[in-house]
Parts: structure tokens; C-alpha cells; sequence
């Protein structure tokens, strides 16, 4: 108000102005004429530690009006609005970021995202979840976590895209793993809710993603990864279950869930954590002998999901076996071929795999 008072003693000054004008600028106490043009980026903003009002002025005009495109009904502006709004936390703008920066950023943006997803429309909600995850705060981790459940968020799309845009939060430093652990514990148990199978697959995989993360020991690299895995070991659990009860979409998640188990195990050094992630994965994979069986008759007739399942077994078999030599100390290699027994029809193949490696056994 005090701006709105100086350009007001200006016009005031200007007598070439007429009264009606002066008289419905002091009513309103607003100049559109005067309005803050929005900045095309905020790359002056990015490596500040400190703010003026007038520089969250400028940012507060920025959102506005990518926001305003981001949550209109024109979908060609949609795409680029997104892009205005990340463009700055990407690259080298995004490296030299200051996590002052980053947090009042977050602090203008999350309402206006918030009021977006409140609309529940799909296309501007996951938009809204894709800005969210280049934030880079714990605040924008909060801001997902309240969309991950069929309860929180209807909408598949959303819920997949609050479950991927997590992922690079895991590995942004400025995020506390204290708020990562806690968000893994929420994903484990949106996931087991979850009955779409294409959300629990984003789900799982933004589980590796907190496996395989790349944070500096000093920032919680082994707590993340630690919660990470014991999350995944709950999740599989639950999903192999779900198959072994008769839901072949389970195999959707699973099988390609088996090359991320597999690229975590091969690529961890430190011998305590490959130990730890035997003892809980291997377990739980054991179970996939079951599971099948279980399914015999149905796969029988579903060429699709036997073709997964016999992909499946035999990635799972093969790190059931190395997990098992991580324990006993053994050195038993595994050359499976259960999608060939699977597409004939012979069970007995699975059934010695399961005698010698199922849950109870090797695995």
C-alpha cells in the first residue's frame, strides 16, 4: 500500500489527469498500468542467500503467471509453463542454487500447486507433481507425500507421478534423509493399499531409486539406503502375495522389479550391506516358486504372463542364489530356464527349483 500511495501522489501531481481517474485509483488502491512485469527467469534469484521484499515480489510475480498457464484449460501452454517454472533448478543454474533460494522458492510455489491438484484435474496435477520434484526441499517431499494413496488422490496418473517425482528428491543434498526415510515408510504403505498395478510399479521403482542413491555418506547416504531396502523386502512381500493369490497384473511389477534388485545387489561393495540385503531380500524371493504354481492353470492360458513369469523366476532365482552364497559363504552358480518348462506345461522344473532354493530352503 505504501508503493500504491507514492504512484498516487504522482498522479495526483499530474494535473493533466482527470479527477475520475485519480478518484478510481485512490478507491481501489490498485494500478494494473503500475502491475510488476514478470521476470522471463530467476536466474538473478538463484544463488542469493538473502531476499529483499521486492526481490519475493519478483519471484511472487513469476509463479503467477506460469502458475496461471500451468492451471488453465489451454493444454499448448501447459508444457511450457512447467518449463518456465523448473528451467532455473535444472543444469548449471540448478547446480549454483542456493538452498536459500530453493526453500523461498518453495515456500511462493506450493500453495499455488497445491490449489492446482485441489482441482483434481489430471493433466495440470501431474505437471504440478513434476515441478514439485525439482524443488529440492523437504517441504516439496511433504507436498507429494499427501498424493500417494488411492485415499489422498484418485487419480492414477497422479498418484504415479507423486510416487516418480520423489526420485530426485532422494538424491538432492538439501533434502534431509530424515525426510526421505519417512517418505519411504509412506510409499511402503501407499503400496500396500494400492490397487492399480502401474502405480505400485512407480512405486517400487522410486524404492530402487532410494537403493541405488547417490547421496555423500555425510548426507545419510546409508540411512536412505537402509530404509530403502528394508521397504522394497515389505513391498515384494506384499506384491508376490497378491500374485500368489491370483493376480497375474502383479507380474507387471514384478519382472521388471527383478532387474532393479538385481543391478542393486551386483553394484554394492560394502560387504555388511550386501549381507543385510540377502538376509531380507533373499527370503521374500523364495516365494516366487509358489507363486506360480499357484498359477499353473491360469498361465497356461495367458501366453503374455507366462512369458513374465518365466523372465521373472529366472532373474529371481539367479539372485536367490547369490544372496545365498553372500550367507553360506558357497560359491553355486544358476543357469535357469523356467520360461521354456512354463510354455510347455512342465511343472516339475519349478517344483525342484522351489525344493532346493524356496522360501525355507536356499532362499
Amino acid at each position: 500500500m505504501p508503493q500504491n500511495r507514492t504512484i498516487l501522489a504522482h498522479i495526483v501531481g499530474s494535473a493533466w489527469l482527470p479527477l475520475t481517474m485519480i478518484l478510481a485509483f485512490a478507491a481501489t488502491g490498485q494500478a494494473t498500468a503500475f502491475a510488476q512485469p514478470a521476470p522471463k527467469s530467476l536466474a538473478k534469484f538463484v544463488k542469493k542467500t538473502t531476499m529483499t521484499p521486492a526481490d519475493k515480489t519478483s519471484i511472487g510475480t513469476f509463479v503467477d503467471r506460469y502458475t496461471a498457464d500451468l492451471a488453465g484449460d489451454d493444454a499448448s501452454l501447459h508444457s511450457t509453463a512447467r518449463q518456465k517454472l523448473i528451467m532455473d533448478l535444472h543444469g548449471v543454474a540448478g547446480n549454483r542454487a542456493t538452498p536459500f533460494f530453493r526453500e523461498t522458492y518453495a515456500e511462493i510455489l506450493l500453495p499455488k500447486l497445491k490449489d492446482i491438484l485441489a482441482k483434481k484435474s489430471p493433466p495440470q496435477s501431474i505437471a504440478s507433481c513434476q515441478v514439485a520434484g525439482e524443488l529440492g526441499t523437504d517441504s516439496a517431499v511433504t507436498f507429494l507425500s499427501r498424493h500417494l494413496t488411492p485415499e489422498q488422490e484418485p487419480h492414477v496418473g497422479t498418484r504415479i507421478w507423486s510416487a516418480a517425482s520423489l526420485r530426485p528428491l532422494i538424491n538432492q543434498s538439501n533434502v534431509t534423509p530424515t525426510r526421505i526415510v519417512r517418505v519411504l515408510r509412506d510409499l511402503g504403505r501407499a503400496a500396500s493399499a494400492e490397487t492399480d498395478w502401474s502405480v505400485l510399479r512407480q512405486q517400487l521403482v522410486t524404492l530402487a531409486a532410494a537403493i541405488e542413491n547417490t547421496r555423500s555418506e555425510e548426507a545419510g547416504s546409508a540411512e536412505v539406503l537402509d530404509s530403502g531396502q528394508a521397504t522394497q523386502a515389505e513391498v515384494l512381500y506384499t506384491v508376490i502375495q497378491r500374485l500368489q493369490n491370483g493376480d497375474l497384473d502383479m507380474l507387471r511389477v514384478l519382472e521388471p522389479q527383478m532387474q532393479h534388485v538385481q543391478q542393486q545387489f551386483l553394484d554394492q561393495r560394502d560387504p555388511d550391506t550386501l549381507l543385510s540385503f540377502a538376509k531380507t531380500t533373499g527370503p521374500v524371493l523364495g516365494r516366487l516358486y509358489d507363486a506360480i504354481l499357484a498359477n499353473w492353470e491360469a498361465l497356461a492360458e495367458n501366453e503374455g504372463a507366462a512369458t513374465l513369469a518365466g523372465r521373472m523366476l529366472n532373474q529371481g532365482e539367479v539372485m536367490i542364489v547369490l544372496m545365498n552364497n553372500e550367507i553360506a559363504g558357497g560359491s553355486a552358480t544358476a543357469t535357469p530356464a523356467y520360461g521354456q518348462a512354463i510354455s510347455r506345461g512342465d511343472r516339475a522344473p519349478l517344483e525342484a527349483g522351489r525344493e532346493r532354493w524356496g522360501q525355507g530352503n536356499g532362499g
